[in-house]
Order: structure tokens, then C-alpha cells, then sequence
């Protein structure tokens, strides 16, 4: 009987053989759906171990597309790291398909008991999809069913916290680290008390699509009720682009620079951040001017892909930009294209992954290269371009060698 190991973030891999067949499942007879060569990156998404060794389903980049299947343990280059993370219970980092801004940070490892995997499965769906609610709920059930256990337990915490229940994912990871040490729980647990111990928004609205948080010492009571029609609005403006839906209501904080600081350990450039639930630094001198609007029309449109699939950082950050009326510095364009002529520029495939740890520098050839990007995406594919995008992932490879070629013209 196969017992799922299952991962919410993904470890990146090689393939170690030629022909490697990609399969639809871990039985040798399942169909193929692509043959991987040595060198083609594979980002782990979990394991199922069996009598026969684990067997892993993964994403992988291979003439041109991206692809889902199953491979083993030999077909890869090296899954020691992703092994020993697994046991310790460590975070994997991820995004492919989907950088962190697209899937929300905050995510462990877990490792299912026998005969919940199917139910934990689809709590992971739920979670991926921005329903931490009913993930929650799933974990729960599990556990009055079966008695906690740690991993089961640092699930709930993260479903909770990503639910805007942070008191509870405290307790949770609590209970977990109590039945079994994790660094990577002790991490997230540090993660919580942090945000409880700076985040003082408590006062609570609620619109159509969103549950607006926010300090009353910061932002008066009319204000806030003037906020949550405007995040209704932008969120059907962004949705008529790219098609989004939301089955849960997302969160959305505000705070003062400082208190957003101290609760997300954003870099200093940063100014929002979408991870399950969107903050933003309180902006334009403490009004709800321009800026702000940008800002959460920014956050939205992370929050609409990351509900839609799996992107890449640079079409999340490019689409984020266009969307929201942001615009590079003239610099940092003229930089982009300079840096093209000089064949300095990266690919956009190459800027794929998180962006969090950009330095200031880099960060602005990235958010700069990725607005021309999604300039020429509307450019080449017209109104519908990205929202057929979104309907039509497998044709993102295709696209992307097409953008990343205007970009450097």
C-alpha cells in the first residue's frame, strides 16, 4: 500500500537519464506524457512510498513545455536534499510553477498517515487554490478522527494561519513541536508570534470578495468603508482581464510601514505582499491616496493568478505592474534595454523563481523587464492575450520565448 508523502512546496531537481519516460503514474506501465533528458529541471511536488522505493510527482520543463507526471527516485539527479528536508519536516522552497509570489509563502512539508491521504490531498488543493478555510476544516476532521499528529498538526497551522487565524496556527504548531521537533515548524511558529506580537490591525470589514483588516489607530472607521468597495471594484476590474475567481473571501491587511516590516520581514523595497492573504504598508503619508490603490490593485492581481494556476514570477510581476498602473522608472527601462543589446539580460525563463531576496538593484532590472514583458504580451496578443494565457497554460512556453524576443529588440 502506498502511504502519500505529500509536499506543499516543491524541491528542484535534474534528471539524471536519457529518455527518461514522464508517466501519469508511479506503475512502469502507466502512459507517458513527455521523455526527459539529463539536465531538464524537475521541481519535485510530493512522494508516494512503496514497497518499490518512493516514487515522485513533479513539474518539468522539456522541449519548450511544461509538464506534469510521475518519476523515480533514479530518474533523478539527487533527491537526498529533498529527502532529509522531508523527514526534518523542512520548508521547501518553490515556485515553479509557481514562484513564491504566486503561491503563498508560509507552507511546510507534511507527511500524510495512512488512509488520509486522499482527504489531506484534497485539503492541499484547497489550500493552493486560496480556500484555507475548508482546508482547515479537512485537517481538523482528520484529526478528531485519528488523534493529532505532528505533521497533521503543522498542516492545520499553516491552513489556520494562512486563514487569517493566527492565534489558532500558534496553538497548532505548538501541539506539533510538542510530539516532534521540526525546524521548520519552530521557524513558522516564530513567523506567528511575530506577526501576533506586530500586527494590531483587529477591526474587521466585510465586502463581496474580501475580509478588510485594519488599526483603527491608523485608519479611521469611515475610511476603512470606503476601502472595501474599492478592493469589490478593483478586483472586478482585474477579474475582467484575467478571468479570476475567488471561492473564499481573501483577507487583506493594511499596516504602517514599520508594523509591516516587522510582521513579513519584507525586503525594504517592497511595499505589499500577497502571501494567502494580502498586506499592505500604509502609504501616501497615511491616506488611502494613489499609491495605495496601486498597492492593493497590485496584491489583487497576485492573489488572481495564484487562485488561476501556476505562473512564473515575471508574468505575476509583469501582469502586477500593467494592471496596476505601475510604471518603471525611465532608468530602469533604458537599463533593461541597454542590458539587452548587450546580451547582459536574462531570459525570462530565467526569472522564473522568487524575487524575494532580489537585491534593490537587481530587483529593478527584474520588475522593469518584467513590465516590457507584459507590455509586449498585450501588445502581440491583444486584450485577451493574458487572460487566454491563463486558460492555456501549456502555451506559456511558446509565449514566453516570443516576449522574451521583444523585449530585447
Amino acid at each position: 500500500m502506498l502511504v502519500p508523502l505529500l509536499f506543499l512546496l516543491a524541491a528542484t531537481q535534474t534528471v539524471s537519464r536519457e529518455a527518461t519516460p514522464l508517466r501519469t503514474a508511479c506503475d512502469g506501465s502507466s502512459q507517458e506524457v513527455a521523455r526527459l533528458n539529463p539536465g531538464d529541471a524537475v521541481s519535485i511536488r510530493y512522494a508516494l512510498a512503496g514497497g518499490d522505493g518512493p516514487c515522485y510527482k513533479v513539474s518539468a520543463d522539456a522541449g519548450g513545455r511544461q509538464w506534469e507526471g510521475w518519476l523515480t527516485a533514479a530518474d533523478l539527479s539527487d533527491v537526498t536534499v529533498f529527502e532529509k528536508a522531508r523527514s526534518a519536516g523542512a520548508t521547501l522552497k518553490a515556485r515553479p510553477p509557481e514562484p513564491e509570489a504566486a503561491r503563498p509563502a508560509g507552507q511546510t512539508a507534511v507527511a500524510l498517515p495512512a488512509g488520509s491521504g486522499a482527504r489531506l490531498m484534497k485539503a492541499t488543493e484547497l489550500l493552493n487554490s486560496n480556500q484555507p478555510a475548508e482546508a482547515l476544516a479537512v485537517a481538523e476532521a482528520i484529526i478528531k478522527e485519528q488523534g493529532p499528529q505532528p505533521d497533521l498538526l503543522s498542516f492545520a497551522g499553516v491552513a489556520a494561519q494562512r486563514g487569517d487565524r493566527t492565534a489558532q496556527a500558534v496553538q497548532y504548531f505548538q501541539q506539533s513541536l510538542a510530539m516532534k521537533t521540526s525546524p521548520a515548524v519552530e521557524r513558522m511558529l516564530a513567523s506567528a508570534r511575530r506577526e501576533l506580537e506586530s500586527d494590531r490591525s483587529s477591526e474587521k470589514l466585510f465586502g463581496m470578495r474580501f475580509v478588510f483588516r485594519y488599526d483603527t489607530r491608523e485608519v479611521a472607521p469611515e475610511q476603512a468603508r470606503s476601502i472595501v468597495p474599492l478592493l469589490d471594484s478593483e478586483f472586478n476590474r482585474i477579474s475582467e482581464v484575467l478571468g479570476c475567481r475567488a471561492e473564499e473571501r481573501i483577507v487583506v491587511v493594511v499596516q504602517t510601514v514599520d508594523a509591516f516590516r516587522r510582521t513579513t520581514g519584507a525586503a525594504e523595497w517592497a511595499g505589499g505582499q500577497y502571501d494567502g492573504r494580502i498586506r499592505v504598508a500604509l502609504l501616501d503619508g497615511g491616506r488611502m491616496g494613489p499609491e495605495a490603490r496601486r498597492a492593493f490593485a497590485h496584491e489583487i492581481t497576485h492573489a488572481c493568478l495564484a487562485n488561476l494556476g501556476s505562473f512564473p514570477a515575471w508574468l505575476h510581476e509583469g501582469l502586477a505592474q500593467k494592471l496596476s498602473g505601475d510604471t518603471p522608472p525611465a532608468a530602469d527601462l533604458a537599463l533593461v534595454k541597454q542590458m539587452a543589446r548587450q546580451n547582459q539580460l536574462p531570459s525570462l525563463r530565467r526569472m522564473s523563481g522568487t524575487w524575494s531576496r532580489l537585491s534593490p538593484q537587481h530587483a529593478r532590472v527584474a520588475y522593469a523587464a518584467a513590465y516590457q514583458a507584459a507590455e509586449a504580451l498585450f501588445q502581440a496578443y491583444g486584450n485577451e492575450g493574458a487572460r487566454n494565457l491563463a486558460r492555456n497554460p501549456e502555451t506559456l512556453a511558446r509565449v514566453t520565448v516570443e516576449l522574451d524576443r521583444r523585449v530585447r529588440q
